[in-house]
Order: C-alpha cells, then sequence, then structure tokens
C-alpha cells in the first residue's frame, strides 16, 4: 500500500561571569521638595554616563588579541604520509580539519576530562544491569562550551548494551531549559521540564566523537539549541564508544555505527538513567527525535517500543508520545561506498570476529584508515582520506555474507513500530538518497497501513539543511504531541514542503564556521547588551 497523499525545571546554576555593576553614593538633600525635572534628567543622564563608562573600561582592561589559529598542533610526520599516499595538499586538509575538531572539545575531550573517567564498579554480587546511572555531573561548567545564554547543562554516564548483550558503559547530556514548557502541569514550582531523547548524527567512530565532548553538542545549532529554547530538556547519548572507548576490565567499546537497534538501546537507556539522575526534573512524557544516523536510531526506537513486554521493558517508557525521524539512514549501502565501506566495516569488526577491513578496502584503503584511527580523525578527515582516492574494492558488498547480514540488523523500518512517527527528507540529499528512504517509507506503510506516519518531502534541501527548513513543522508537531493533540491525518500519509520564494534565492548550506575564540574578555566581538 502505497501512502496517502495530504489532499519550572530548575537545575543548579553553573558559575558564571558577571561583570560587576558599580554603585553611585548621592548626598542626602535637605529638603522636601523634587528637584525641577530638568535637574532630574541631567542628573539622570550623569548617572547613565557614569555607569557606560565605567562598565565600558572595564571591557576595554580585558580586551586582548582574538586568536586566530587552533588550539591544536597535529601535523602528519613523514611516514604517516607516505603510507596513505596523501598529496601535500589533502594531507594539509587532513591536520586542518583533525586541528579544528581537536579545538572544539570541551577541556581536552574524554582524554583529559575528567568526566569521562571510568568510576569503578561497586556492585559486584549480580549481574549488572542497563540503564544504570554510574556518575552525574549535576552542574557542567560550561565556560568551556558554545551553548546558548541562558541554557544550562548537566552530563552523565550509564550503562547501555552492545548487540551481543554485553553491558558497556557510556555518557550522555542534559541540556536545559531556562523555563520549561507547561502540558497541563499547574504547580509552577515543582514543574517538570517536558524531555526529547534526542539522537545525534555521525559524528566519528573514536571516544573523541562524544557529542557531550564537544563545545557545540555537535549538532547544536540544528536541532538541540532550538528546542531547549522553546522550553523542553533534551536527553541526548553519546552512544557507546564514544567518549568511553574502554570498559572497566581494559577491553575495547566498539562503536557499533547505524545498527538502529543498538542505537535505540543506548537512547532509551540513556532516558531511563536520566530519570534517576535527575529525579522530579524530566517529565516521563517524552518524544524522540534524530537526524541522519540518529534518525534511524529514532525510528528504531518506535520498533523498540513495539516490542512485548519480553523482548523490552515497554512499561518503562509509557509516556512515549512520538518520533521524529530526520534523513533517517534506513539503506546503509545506499549512502556513498568510500564512506560506508569503511564505517560499515569498522562496526562489523565488533560484529562479526571473521570479519576483515581488506575484504572490501583496497590496500590504500587499509592504510587511510589506520591513519585515520591512529589521529582520531572525524567526519571531516574521513571525508578528505576516503573520497579522494579508490579505497573500496568493486562489488565490495558481494564478497562475502557480511553485508547482507549487518543490512538486516542496521536497518530500521519494514518491521511493526508505535507511532505516530514523522520522517522528514530533502530530496537533494547527497548523504541519505530521497529514493531510499521513500521506498523504505512505502514498504513500511504498505505492511502498517493503519499506523500513524507521516512523510514530509522538503523539496530541494540537503541532508542537514532539511532541519532548517522544517523547524516551524517539528516544533509544532512536537507540541501538539505533549498537549494530546489528535495527528492532523491518520494513517500513513505523504505531505510537502515547497518554499516560499523562489527556491534559487535560498542559502542552500551553511557557511559559517564555528572557532573557540576563548574566554569573557572576548565579548567585545558581538555587542550583546551591558
Amino acid at each position: 500500500m502505497q501512502p496517502k497523499k495530504d489532499n519550572d525545571t530548575q537545575p543548579q546554576d553553573s558559575t558564571t561571569n558577571k561583570a560587576e555593576q558599580p554603585t553611585t553614593r548621592t548626598s542626602q538633600q535637605n529638603t522636601t521638595s523634587s528637584p525641577p525635572q530638568s535637574s532630574r534628567m541631567k542628573s539622570c543622564s550623569l548617572v547613565m554616563l557614569a555607569l557606560l563608562a565605567s562598565t565600558a573600561a572595564a571591557q576595554l582592561a580585558n580586551f586582548g588579541v582574538q586568536p586566530n589559529t587552533w588550539n591544536s598542533s597535529l601535523t602528519l610526520s613523514t611516514q604517516q604520509i607516505r603510507d596513505a599516499q596523501l598529496t601535500d595538499e589533502i594531507a594539509k586538509s587532513v591536520e586542518v580539519a583533525t586541528n579544528s575538531d581537536r579545538s572544539q572539545l570541551a577541556y581536552g575531550g574524554p582524554s583529559e576530562d575528567d568526566f569521562y573517567t571510568l568510576p569503578p564498579l561497586t556492585n559486584t554480587t549480580g549481574p549488572l544491569q542497563p540503564g544504570v546511572v554510574l556518575k552525574t555531573q549535576l552542574v557542567t561548567d560550561t565556560s568551556g562550551f558554545s551553548i546558548p545564554p541562558n541554557t544550562a547543562l548537566s552530563r552523565f554516564m550509564y550503562t547501555t548494551t552492545t548487540l551481543n548483550g554485553t553491558v558497556v558503559p557510556t555518557t550522555a547530556f542534559v541540556l536545559w531549559p531556562f523555563e520549561p514548557r507547561q502540558f497541563g502541569q499547574t504547580n509552577s514550582s515543582h514543574v517538570a521540564a517536558p524531555t526529547v531523547l534526542w539522537t545525534h548524527g555521525t559524528s566519528g567512530f573514536h571516544s573523541d566523537a562524544a557529542p557531550s565532548a564537544m563545545r557545540h553538542l555537535w549538532y547544536g545549532f540544528s536541532t538541540p539549541f532550538a528546542l531547549a529554547q522553546d522550553g523542553y530538556a533534551l536527553v541526548g547519548p553519546d552512544y557507546a564508544g564514544l567518549g568511553i572507548d574502554k570498559s572497566w576490565d581494559g577491553s575495547h567499546i566498539a562503536h557499533q555505527w547505524d545498527v538502529a537497534q543498538v542505537g535505540a538501546r543506548d537512547a532509551l537507556y540513556a532516558l531511563q538513567a536520566a530519570w534517576d539522575a535527575f529525579p522530579g526534573r524530566l517529565t516521563e512524557e517524552f518524544v524522540s527525535m534524530g537526524h541522519s544516523q540518529g534518525g534511524g536510531v529514532a525510528w528504531g526506537v518506535t520498533e523498540r517500543l513495539a516490542l512485548s513486554e519480553d523482548e523490552f521493558p515497554v512499561k518503562t517508557f509509557g509516556g512515549y508520545k512520538g518520533a521524529v525521524a530526520g534523513s533517517p539512514v534506513v539503506d546503509v549501502f545506499g549512502v556513498s561506498p568510500a564512506f560506508i565501506s569503511n564505517f560499515v566495516g569498522i562496526a562489523m569488526s565488533s560484529i562479526f570476529p571473521d570479519f576483515t577491513l581488506d575484504l572490501w578496502l583496497t590496500p590504500l584503503g587499509v592504510a587511510r584508515n589506520k591513519l585515520w584511527t591512529s589521529i582520531k580523525g572525524g567526519i571531516g578527515a574521513a571525508q578528505q582520506l576516503f573520497l579522494t582516492a579508490e579505497v573500496t574494492r568493486e562489488n565490495y558488498t558481494e564478497q562475502s555474507w557480511h553485508a547482507a547480514a549487518f543490512e538486516k540488523l542496521a536497518n530500521p523500518g519494514r518491521k511493526d513500530f508505535k507511532g505516530p512517527l514523522l520522517v522528514l527528507q530533502g530530496t537533494e540529499d547527497v548523504y541519505v538518497p530521497y529514493n531510499g528512504v521513500k521506498s523504505t517509507v512505502e514498504d513500511t506503510c504498505a505492511l502498517f497501513p493503519n499506523h500513524d506516519l507521516e512523510f514530509l518531502v522538503v523539496n530541494g534541501t540537503g541532508h542537514v539543511p532539511t532541519l532548517d527548513a522544517t523547524r516551524p513543522r517539528w516544533l509544532r508537531w512536537i507540541q501538539d504531541r505533549f498537549e494530546d493533540k489528535p495527528v492532523r491525518q491518520t494513517g500513513c500519509y505523504t505531505s510537502h514542503l515547497h518554499s516560499w520564494l523562489p527556491h534559487e534565492q535560498y542559502l542552500a548550506v551553511g557557511g559559517s564556521v564555528i572557532q573557540w575564540v576563548a574566554g569573557p574578555k572576548f565579548n567585545y566581538q558581538a555587542i550583546l547588551g551591558l
């Protein structure tokens, strides 16, 4: 069957730097009458000038030279460049991309930030359970982060499971609103913030790729900041293998990339742990939302919650309201082979013991993967290394049985799910092709025609920019879920969003680059008010 067409949360405050306000002392007037209006105005003007002058002087005293370099200095060795067969241009690009990524790590990232130090196990009398809080950082020092003013940050460590059920530690963050939205809550002094379970897109494979370690929380400007500023609390899991990459016994924790059911476990166990870590701060009612890899995870959450109680403790998540899956990876091998052969290959190495990267990658691909791993490279470095050479063997998915097996594990869709589900997809997405998502939606709707699924097709938008184009839509959709409003149309259907102005007038891809400029003394660069 084809889809039918549509005819007061108060987290503890972190210490902040506030400009000291000067005080003005005036002599007492020996009269009961008020001074003339002109005198009062003149007096007020003089006081304001004094205040502005003293404040400006305080800021001028703090002026300094803005750094124009990264606060990281990776330089590839001659041997590394030779082994990976890099041109001078590509080597320089890898260095710049990696130094940029490292500069965006708050407090040096997981290798230097004490938050990511694994605490010893205290309960050794029974099997370790998933969804257990291991460490809570109630107030994260936000001076090292680039989050919006009047939002607050917490982080916590908890347990989740790998595909085979092994319990491992991982981390997550909570981004708090200044004023939480209230949906049917009357006691404003004990209000809990409505909760969005946010699942991020691909950030990388190594410990440094944890969004909770990034100054801007990786996807901050596309979704998390908008939700927090609209009154929601975001629970954002890093996913297993990111942030913490060693378990208690010293064994490596692999990031099992793009396996939707594994990511869904990470997400739901993060939410379960967050309720325990911050009692009374988060509503039991929640909406799940994700993008790209995280879009597939959000879809995977709907499938986990459709399982029976024997298969998954769904009663724990009885407050589920629905899910938004943006540009979801539902056809893992439909993406660029140069990317996917490397990314999937790393994930499969932890799932299938007999799989080795040389089954899929050329000798050059293996060499570049070795370099990428050794520098803990991110997405930018991966683009330079894997999209500039022949790194994938011809017909690599046919070289062994692993591809078909992984595809069954990884891809969401074509399974029972708990709606309502809103799927966002741009027609010009070069990372997650539109036709693959469309096919998955159609097949899922044919199997479950009475489930509520809206497929919102955004004409002319790319991968991440689809989130920006649809922001009013998904904000309203999430609000409607918390207000218990019925969906706009029941069952499966497709809707369309076209640009208001001619499409060529719109900026297709953002052109700005985030660069950390240090502390409060550089506030003069953006006049934010005195």
